[in-house]
């Protein structure tokens, strides 16, 4: 099973299995001890941390209003937030370490993982802020009914303008339009927001007052979600996070063409902003013309290379390359495409067009005439295709080393060729070679020397912390901080970053998620 396989193997949770939930005694479970990893850090997670270094590893991650460009670096988070067990010392009991748990996996895996996992989870009604995250999730993916439970129970805090505003709405989901405009009016006494009074009138009323809305909560998507379609403008997500975006992407159908495929493809040009990434997705799903697609695909994954989000690109679309052409059209972006191919583990479409790289693309083929059935030919000469001249060397060993990381075959003594030709690429390489080296992967001597030879680096005292986390076994710490050091993704890590972080997570048994870290870098580097 390739790394990334395993990885996904890892997380199964979904909307759905909250909904299968046995009713218990939950009694003084604490909810560091619930999980939703089916095979996540084990009973024993938080051993060998402090609710203070606990802390101190989840305060550095990226808030729930920010978003990951690395899967491999979310994946991380993701794994570790995901599962339950012993709290930290001193952690039980502790509301601070538990929201800012299921803040952090709001930013790293998004509404579905964090719904998954409050739905379990005991003491909302006294907890304001985990009650606030779980309200928040129900409400974008319209589990309103889990919503307004969580919002009517609540105890403490109940009077704050947002629980005032989500009684309001659950009101107005009950029919009860003058309960309804007398929570919202009280909150507006606390703290006005016309955004959400327009969207609550579209549903007590029964038509739009306003011609515009936005969303940047998902209890304002709820709204919008519920409200009159007629007359309905357009809901601006631009200030919405990117948990929110990913959910209001998913729950929308993409619309159809207006156009000819080939045509859309050519107005590109005199498009931008949404409008622009709208046609371009829907170029890249249509199925009438795969070619126009591919076209489409790898347009978007050289703009997303260009902002530096190649790796979000890939695993978005990574599916939809089993299905393009390999044609002398399509070889421009064959790379990519294998890459992208790796990226989500189909390892059968990634070889197709690694060949295709190395050998060029099919010959064409003469094309029958039937209208000529006289013909002695009996077809028509197509144009002369060029010459196919393949990557680099070095481009083809470091594609071929990212196979092998991708399908757990780096302790073959065939890679280390691989692994040899890669270090002697430069600086990228010694990185690569660097985060290989970490997992006990054999490398040349060579290596030694690069390292002590390589420019100096500044050494974060995180790096320290992230080892003697691991050498104490304290493993979610050890992921945690890991995924700080890598806040600007592997490829932007050091070559003693990327060794040292591998090998505190293979120290603490997270070793296939490791070679992912690698196997991102490499990726990223050759986009």
């Amino acid at each position: 099973m390739n790394s990334l396989a395993s990885l996904a193997a890892i997380l199964s949770l979904g909307t759905a299995a909250a909904q299968d939930i046995e009713v218990r005694q939950l009694g003084s479970l604490d909810p560091l001890e619930v999980g939703v990893a089916t095979n996540g850090l084990g009973e024993n997670l938080w051993a060998g941390s402090t609710v203070q270094t606990a802390l101190n590893a989840l305060e550095g991650l990226p808030a729930s209003s920010a978003e990951y460009r690395s899967p491999a670096r979310a994946n991380l988070v993701a794994l570790a937030l995901l599962s339950g067990g012993t709290p930290p010392q001193g952690g039980r009991g502790n509301n601070s370490l538990a929201s800012l748990r299921a803040d952090r996996l709001l930013a790293a895996s998004g509404a579905e993982a964090v719904y998954s996992l409050l739905e379990r989870t005991p003491g909302l009604d006294r907890a304001p802020d985990l009650a606030r995250l779980h309200a928040e999730a129900a409400f974008a993916l319209a589990a309103n009914e889990a919503a307004c439970r969580t919002t009517n129970g609540l105890v403490i805090g109940r009077d704050q303008p947002y629980w005032l505003r989500a009684r309001a709405f659950c009101h107005a989901l009950a029919g009860e339009a003058a309960a309804a405009e007398l929570s919202a009016d009280l909150a507006r006494v606390e703290e006005a927001d016309a955004n959400f009074d327009g969207l609550l009138y579209a549903i007590t009323i029964g038509r739009w007052t306003v011609d515009e809305a936005s969303a940047d909560t998902g209890l304002d998507w709820a709204l919008a979600a519920v409200s009159p379609t007629e007359g309905r403008p357009v809901v601006d997500l631009s200030d919405a996070p990117g948990w929110l975006v990913d959910v209001a992407e998913a729950s929308s159908a993409l619309p159809d063409l207006t156009a000819e495929p080939a045509l859309a493809l050519e107005g590109l040009s005199m498009q931008e902003g949404a409008a622009r990434a709208q046609t371009l997705e829907q170029l890249i799903y249509q199925d009438y013309d795969r070619l126009v697609a591919a076209q489409a695909l790898g347009l978007a994954f050289i703009e997303a290379d260009r902002n530096n989000d190649f790796m979000r690109a890939a695993r978005r679309y990574g599916r939809q390359v089993a299905t393009l052409p390999v044609t002398f059209e399509t070889m421009d972006h064959a790379g990519r495409f294998a890459l992208a191919a790796l990226s989500v583990g189909d390892i059968a479409t990634a070889t197709r067009w690694r060949e295709a790289l190395e050998n060029g693309p099919p010959a064409r083929t003469p094309v029958y005439d039937p209208t000529k059935p006289d013909d002695l030919i009996g077809a028509i000469p197509q144009p002369d295709q060029a010459e196919w001249n393949p990557p680099s060397p070095a481009y083809m060993v470091a594609l071929d080393l990212a196979f092998r990381i991708a399908q757990n075959q780096v302790r073959r003594s065939s890679t280390d060729a691989l692994v040899q030709a890669r270090l002697e690429s430069g600086a990228s390489g010694l990185g690569d070679v660097a985060g290989l080296a970490g997992l006990g992967i054999s490398v040349p001597p060579d290596f030694r020397l690069a390292l002590f030879n390589a420019e100096p680096e500044t050494v974060s005292p995180m790096l320290a912390a992230m080892d003697a986390a691991a050498m104490a076994g304290a493993r979610a710490e050890t992921a945690l901080l890991a995924a700080q050091i890598l806040d600007d993704g592997p490829s932007g890590a050091s070559p003693m970053e990327m060794m040292r972080i591998t090998g505190a997570l293979d120290r603490v048994g997270l070793r296939d998620i490791a070679l992912s870290v690698v196997l991102e870098r490499i990726i990223v580097e050759l986009a």
